[in-house]
């Protein structure tokens, strides 16, 4: 992927205020572009691309309340739309005219009933690698709507004051929990509060719940809502524990006024603005942008003042530096450059994706030097790929074009293009015509002074593309190519042979697929390949799907008894298992207890409990009544019981060969130094806390430790929950724990002792290079399978003929 390093900073504008329209007052004037966005929030039909099916229509539009671009089924009905997809407009990029996108080039005759500028794509997404939203409008003026529209939203959504920006935010979280009434219950709620990283016992959310529900409806309304986030996250009574001389700056301490905040600015801040009364008093209106309170002495409340202490309006960034402010007129060599390596990768150096987006991305995050790797296309034009290797390729025409386009979007300071040059000379010298045709009066070709005797500045160089290339030695043969710098043992260019071959677990025992690489003196390996490249096109739906289908139990996790102690989930033997662990602690007395899923009554509960001497089970009825669920009361005229201890939960990990009871974090250190393999790991009790577990792995060359929280019955990593540790675990060996690691070889007695039998026969041959510039993980290894005879030459590989599907022994080197 591409390493981007300091970069220059570019001039940033504010670009109008969050629903920041004005109009004169009394005239009646809308103006154009409240007009414009106002037609955007109606929605308009578009054709919308994606890469996984066929064009089709919908209805696209925005949701200035959650800053959002959603798109739906075209619906003629009248009735509330239902959501196919939404991006939120803090993650856009870009909105570009054109089809310049994989979507369009996936279905062209499709892409050609649609005229060029009638489409239009948004470029999204919170990583480098960002993804696409493909549309054609059904007319240029329509097309134009949305370019001025989207545009002006997205940089209107990055500048919005803190308080909207949460607010937008709440909205969203609110919307996507509603019911048809518009309306959330205390399910839901319990549901969102791993958003919040707030963890509360269900009686004391039940409390707060009913304080703001003042319908005594169990269920509340969007105002509700957000009075409940803030006594969820704000307790007023204990803002001291936030700011401790809080009550120095508020007399009441209920609310900051205008003199106190100016107060808190002087000597707190140190901020100038504290003693200008009338720019405090605008700063706080901007802040708090309600109509309502935009008043001459505006003030804070207590948590609008908690707001600003972590809002970036409290940053401690100067934003007067946001602008170029260093002196630019001296020589570019006086200069850090920003720069770039590899810049058209999206991934590895060995099978990832080359992409013209990768320099619009570098181009836009600030960096001014680029690199072009070229080599001699068939077709006689040159392509630009990680050369001996399996990266896709790209043409060096469409992406010097692609640089000419955004180069000076984010800076009108210089661009080099680091040139890496692998063409013979007649495909050289198309690349000079092609540049000098695209670039035009761009491209530097000339000294900027006649005279010069030093580098120009970069203010001389503004708007220029500047070519680094090493120049041809003299009688330079048609046909040849620059001959590169041979020292550099790790770069690709000096490798002997590179290709994937299969390389034994030895652990699982099982040929796993690598990419290898190999040199005069070592052969260099990744921990892993993919045979068949998945495409990562996912659409827009997928991608959702993926997010949100995790493989869990069959009882929804947001059921406000799925946590406590005494529900036991849907038991695999049902009322058979239900009796054993009832008998099992019967020592408890009476009233020992379980709740269960029903067997016979799918969706509804069972509660077993032990009574003098055996075990009784008895249906918890429910029912429906005015779309809410209604649970009957547990009446019987033959006796009275009331319910003691619950049934403990069953400690299904213990019998797991994962699991290491007795083992201190120093002792699992020890045994992952052993099995030096990513995504190696045991599960182990924590040290400090004796109802949390710890997964003990390795990742990117370390070990690394994990905590596993066990709150009632759920076991909790983050904000997901999980049912046991065996799920647990079983969820991360299929989906990653950390960055792109899964846990994958766990360790056990019976590896150990592999390991041990390994190291005591010395069989540990080929070693890593000290550098870290080149393969990011690279292993020792053992046995090897070929792919294809080789058969020896003469002072090479000490004469060895290996035949194919021949398996190996590596010997010292």
């Amino acid at each position: 992927m591409p390493h981007v390093f300091n970069c220059f900073k570019g001039t940033v504008t504010m670009f109008g205020l969050f629903n920041g329209f004005s109009s004169n007052s009394g005239s009646g004037y809308i103006p154009e572009m409240e007009q414009t966005i106002s037609q955007l929030e109606r929605g308009s039909i578009v054709t919308k691309f994606s890469w996984r099916k066929r064009a089709e229509k919908k209805t696209l539009a925005i949701r200035r309340e959650t800053r959002q671009i959603v798109w739906s089924r075209p619906s003629t009905s009248g009735s509330r739309p239902i959501y196919d997809g939404a991006v939120n407009m803090r993650e856009v990029k870009e909105v570009r005219l054109g089809k310049n996108s994989k979507d369009f080039e996936k279905w062209p005759d499709d892409a050609k009933k649609h005229d060029f500028s009638k489409c239009f794509i948004v470029i999204y997404g919170p990583e480098f690698k960002l993804r696409v939203l493909s549309f054609a409008a059904l007319s240029e003026q329509e097309c134009d709507l949305w370019l001025k529209g989207l545009r002006y939203l997205v940089k209107d959504t990055i500048y919005a004051p803190y308080p909207l920006q949460v607010q937008g935010w709440l909205r969203r979280e609110f919307y996507e929990m509603e019911s048809c009434r518009e309306t959330i219950s205390l399910k839901e709620i319990k549901a969102f509060l791993p958003r919040l990283n707030c963890k509360i016992p269900t009686n004391k959310l039940r409390e707060l719940f009913n304080e703001v529900d003042t319908r005594k409806r169990n269920e509340v309304t969007f105002d509700d809502f957000t009075i409940l986030y803030q006594k969820l996250l704000f307790n007023e009574n204990k803002v001291e524990d936030i700011f401790d001389r809080f009550s120095m700056y508020s007399d009441n301490s209920k609310q900051i006024t205008l003199q106190e905040f100016q107060s808190f600015l002087v000597h707190e801040q140190s901020d100038e603005m504290g003693n200008d009364e009338r720019r405090c008093s605008g700063f706080i209106c901007n802040f708090l942008k309600d109509p309502q309170r935009d008043c001459q002495e505006p003030h804070f409340t207590v948590s609008e003042f908690l707001d600003f202490l972590y809002s970036k309006q409290n940053d401690l960034w100067d934003t007067t530096k946001d602008q170029v402010y260093h002196d630019m007129t001296r020589p570019l060599s006086h200069y850090w450059i920003a720069s770039s390596h590899n810049t058209y990768l999206t991934g590895d150096q060995f099978s990832s994706e080359s992409s013209i987006e990768a320099y619009v991305r570098c181009l836009r995050m600030g960096c001014r030097c680029i690199e072009l790797d070229c080599w001699d296309g068939p077709d006689g034009m040159p392509f630009i790929y990680h050369g001996h290797t399996l990266t896709s390729k790209i043409k060096f025409v469409d992406v010097i074009r692609t640089i000419k386009e955004h180069a000076f979007a984010t800076s009108e300071y210089p661009v080099i293009l680091s040139i890496e040059d692998n063409c013979s000379l007649p495909q050289q010298r198309k690349m000079a015509s092609l540049m000098q045709e695209v670039f035009s009066e761009m491209l530097l070709t000339h000294p900027v002074e006649k005279n010069e005797r030093q580098l120009p500045s970069p203010s001389q160089l503004r708007r220029k593309i500047i070519l680094k290339h090493k120049k041809l030695p003299e009688g330079q043969e048609e046909n040849s190519f620059l001959v590169k710098n041979e020292g550099n043992e790790m770069d690709l260019r000096n490798s002997t042979k590179s290709g994937v071959m299969y390389l034994e677990d030895i652990v699982d025992k099982e040929w796993n697929p690598h990419f290898f690489v190999l040199t005069q003196s070592k052969l260099y390996f990744t921990d892993s390949y993919k045979l068949e490249q998945e495409s990562e096109r996912l659409s827009e739906d997928e991608e959702e799907g993926v997010m949100l289908n995790r493989c869990r139990s069959d009882v929804s996790t947001e059921e406000l008894h799925f946590s406590e102690q005494w529900f036991h989930g849907r038991l695999p033997r049902g009322r058979e298992e239900a009796e054993q662990l009832l008998k099992q602690y019967s020592y408890l007395g009476d009233g020992t207890f379980l709740v269960r899923g029903s067997v016979t009554f799918v969706g509804e509960y069972c509660l077993s409990f032990w009574r003098n001497g055996s075990v009784n089970h008895c249906r918890i009825k429910t029912k429906q009544d005015r779309q809410q669920i209604k649970i009957n009361p547990l009446v019987t005229a033959e006796f009275s019981i009331a319910l003691q201890e619950p049934v403990p939960q069953p400690n299904k990990h213990e019998g797991k060969p994962w699991y290491h009871k007795q083992t201190s974090r120093l002792q699992a250190e020890d045994m992952l130094k052993k099995i030096r393999m990513e995504g190696a790991f045991l599960v182990r009790p924590s040290e400090n806390d004796p109802n949390s577990y710890t997964i003990s792995f390795r990742a990117d060359k370390k070990i690394k430790h994990c905590r596993i929280k066990r709150e009632g019955r759920l076991y909790t990593i983050g904000s997901a929950e999980f049912e046991s540790l065996v799920e647990l675990i079983n969820y991360y060996e299929q989906f990653p724990l950390y960055r792109k690691v899964k846990l994958s070889n766990p360790i056990t007695e019976d590896a150990l002792a592999r390991m041990s039998m390994i190291y005591k026969h010395k069989l540990v041959t080929i070693t890593a290079n000290t550098t870290k510039s080149f393969i990011p993980n690279i292993r020792k290894f053992y046995f090897c399978i070929f792919g294809y005879e080789y058969k020896a030459r003469a002072g090479f590989l000490n004469k060895n003929t290996i035949p194919w599907n021949g398996v190996t022994l590596n010997k010292q080197v």
